[in-house]
């Protein structure tokens, strides 16, 4: 399935933002006005792919699930605990979105950032792991199945 090709590559540039943050936190004197400028990559380029996960793969999951009550309640929980990491990522961003915040209050949001990362990273992890392996068995089946009715 492609679209878990994409999903993937999306993991991807999101853990190169995030390792490019952690490492100008852990700097001596980190470039706030340029952590400033990861954040807002870094943010808008996991709102954009926790979107393509709803838009594109929930919305099309759902489909083919509608008679799985074990995988209906599956890509119920990944969903809303994706709408809770897009909840915590825009209350962050928008409270370190100002310079000035993150320098007066660098300790809490190097603790958060952390946090946060950390968070990411299981998730990530366990998508790739667990939930994207079961997705594409999911299509590979129903493929199957098509390919034998016809």
């Amino acid at each position: 399935m492609e679209l878990i090709g994409k999903l993937k590559k999306q993991h991807q540039i999101v853990n190169e933002y995030a390792h490019q943050i952690e490492s100008e936190i852990d700097k001596a004197n980190p470039n706030i006005g340029h952590l400033v400028e990861l954040l807002s990559i870094f943010s808008a380029s996991l709102l954009f792919h926790l979107n393509v996960e709803d838009m594109e793969l929930y919305l099309k999951m759902e489909h083919y699930t509608h008679n799985s009550p074990t995988l209906v309640s599956l890509f119920e929980q990944y969903q809303k605990t994706m709408f809770g990491l897009k909840d915590t990522l825009l209350d962050y961003a928008s409270k370190y979105s100002d310079p000035l915040t993150i320098e007066m209050n660098f300790g809490n949001f190097k603790e958060e950032t952390i946090e946060i990362l950390h968070h990411l990273r299981k998730r990530i992890e366990r998508e790739e792991s667990e939930f994207y392996p079961l997705i594409e068995d999911i299509i590979r089946k129903l493929s199957t199945e098509e390919k034998v009715a016809n």
